[in-house]
């Protein structure tokens, strides 16, 4: 797999091009094969990997491109036009080739799915390199359509492919032609010497020069027309709307509130019995004056989160002995710690398995020298970490992801959770490591001496996932009350089931309370592919098995 992400767009199913009953981009190796051996390397190399992520009934499919490059990519639009010629001229020199592979009917199908391209910034440049992305693509649908494939690979990348027309040359008598200059007769008498213009006639064009560069440099300037400045990913208009949504969140919960308080009623044992006959945990009662069951099985959007210390999770390691969601998250929520040129970072990570730690591109960013070491209840001692990947930051490119390894390969990791409906009203716990907490933890400040041995507390909160937004094309997130602050970011969100739904990325504060977001899980597998993390997904609906309170014995008689 490529090493360094170009682009990514959102299409539609029927936007790829198909050939043999199968999309072309899932052919990108016998692409490959086929260009290195009929036209060079350096043609096969035009072409970029791409990574699909297939999408589902809400969510449209996403392409993901890929070249072995380490400079920052930018579209061929953004670049100077001296640049944009040379790129142009490359383009042209080595797409040439793919006309012949075009017209081979054994060859035909594979190079016009490479040769027809979506038609937005197709074209990306890194390290000097022009690599084309969305390739295999036509929009509006018309993946299937082999006979719009000509005209619109006309309108694209067949601009890089027209031969420019030469200006036709004078006609010239062969013994003129023929003739040096210095051996022209004598005899010719020299033509009438042409009149001087006097300086003065030049002052309009050098005027009209002057203003043209003028022009020329403000249409140069980012934010100008002709250069725009690129916008950011995260928008206020974005995070506007998720305040609105959020706010019609909290609106219905309240009145879900208000409908359960009047229509409750407490029994003589004290168990309180809402409208929908189960308690404000979401379990069933048992009659009255008897007993709850040791072990129950409880509703995920109870009106009432469970207490954490009384969800029971099943221990892979001891099947009959389950783990109470505490430890749970004790034993696979670290705390990461990076240090840089400007000083030491504290924020919070996850296990996912195989020794792999996913946190926020933001906790580790401190420079190119960077040293990042994880520390948790599960590890012996506190652990160097290696930067796997890193996407972010989060208002330039969407994403604020970064996945870590670390040489302990033992330490257990959370399920990754892929909702197949909505989280709305959802319980969920968010655990890390919060700065104004370890701000005064002892075992933080031992730690900071370097006693290897103190590991700090994790704090976990709880709340509900108010609503789910959109902040950007591929920017999912989930709204949720369970109270963050500086430190948690890049800790896991968890549902009542000890898996993880999201990761809690950053608080926006409001003028009473906080709002908290955690990236949501569809982002973060994305981010996860073409990696070596395999971490263990489900889909199953979550359902809380709990320690029931007990009941309270009814009255007695006199």
């Amino acid at each position: 797999m490529a090493n360094q992400f170009l682009s990514k767009i959102r299409v539609a199913p029927d936007d790829f091009v198909r050939a043999a009953d199968a999309p072309v981009l899932e052919r990108h190796a016998e692409l490959q094969a086929l260009l290195s051996e009929r036209a060079g390397p350096e043609v096969a190399g035009l072409f970029a990997e791409p990574l699909i992520s297939r999408g589902n009934d809400e969510a449209a499919p996403t392409v993901a491109w890929y070249a072995d490059a380490t400079g920052e990519a930018q579209p061929l639009s953004r670049l100077s036009p001296a640049e944009q010629d040379r790129i142009s001229a490359y383009l042209s020199d080595h797409l040439r080739p793919l006309r012949t592979l075009a017209e081979d009917p054994g060859q035909s199908d594979l190079a016009w799915g490479a040769l027809t391209t979506y038609g937005a910034e197709d074209v990306m440049v890194a390290d000097g390199r022009p690599f084309i992305v969305n390739w295999g693509l036509m929009p509006d649908g018309r993946g299937a359509s082999a006979a719009a494939r000509p005209a619109h690979f006309e309108a694209t990348l067949g601009r890089f492919m027209r031969q420019p027309t030469a200006a036709p040359k004078p006609t010239v008598a062969p013994a003129v032609a023929a003739a040096p200059l210095a051996a022209a007769p004598a005899s010719v008498e020299d033509p009438a010497p042409r009149a001087r213009l006097s300086p003065l006639a030049w002052v309009p064009l050098l005027v009209l020069l002057l203003i043209a560069a003028a022009v020329l440099f403000w249409l140069l300037q980012p934010g100008t027309r002709l250069l725009p400045k690129e916008p950011p990913r995260i928008t206020e208009a974005g995070t506007l709307d998720a305040q609105n949504a959020l706010n019609a969140s909290l609106r219905e919960r309240i009145a879900s509130l208000e409908t359960a308080l009047d229509g409750a009623v407490c029994r003589a044992d004290g168990v309180l019995i809402l409208p929908g006959g189960l308690t404000p945990e979401g379990l069933l009662p048992p009659a009255e004056g008897t007993a709850f069951p040791e072990q129950a099985e409880a509703a995920p959007d109870a009106l009432l989160p469970n207490k954490a210390d009384r969800v029971l999770v099943p221990n892979p390691d001891a099947p009959d002995q389950p783990d109470d969601l505490v430890t749970h998250l004790d034993n696979r929520t670290v705390l990461v710690l990076a240090e840089g040129p400007s000083g030491v970072a504290a924020g919070s990570g996850f296990s996912i398995g195989n020794g792999h730690i996913l946190t926020n591109q933001h906790v580790i960013d401190l420079g190119a020298e960077t040293r990042v070491v994880v520390i948790g209840k599960a590890l012996p001692e506190p652990l160097a970490a290696t930067v796997v990947k890193v996407s972010g930051p989060l208002a330039e490119t969407g994403d604020d992801f970064a996945l870590l390894q670390v040489e302990a390969s033992d330490l257990p990791g959370f399920t990754l959770f892929q909702p197949p409906s909505s989280l709305r009203l959802s319980n969920v716990i968010a655990a890390g490591f919060p700065g104004d907490v370890l701000e005064l933890d002892l075992d933080f400040a031992g730690l900071m001496r370097g006693d290897a041995s103190a590991v700090p507390a994790l704090t976990v909160t709880d709340g509900i996932v108010n609503t789910e937004q959109q902040l950007a094309p591929d920017t999912n997130v989930l709204m949720h009350s369970a109270p963050l602050s500086t430190g948690n970011s890049g800790g896991p969100l968890v549902d009542m089931c000890g898996r993880v739904v999201g990761i809690n990325s950053f608080v926006r504060k409001g003028p009473l309370q906080n709002r908290s977001y955690a990236l949501a899980m569809p982002d973060v597998l994305e981010f996860l592919q073409g990696t070596p993390a395999q971490p263990v997904l489900t889909e199953e609906a979550c359902a809380p098995q709990v320690r029931p309170q007990l009941a309270q014995s009814a009255p007695a008689e006199e």
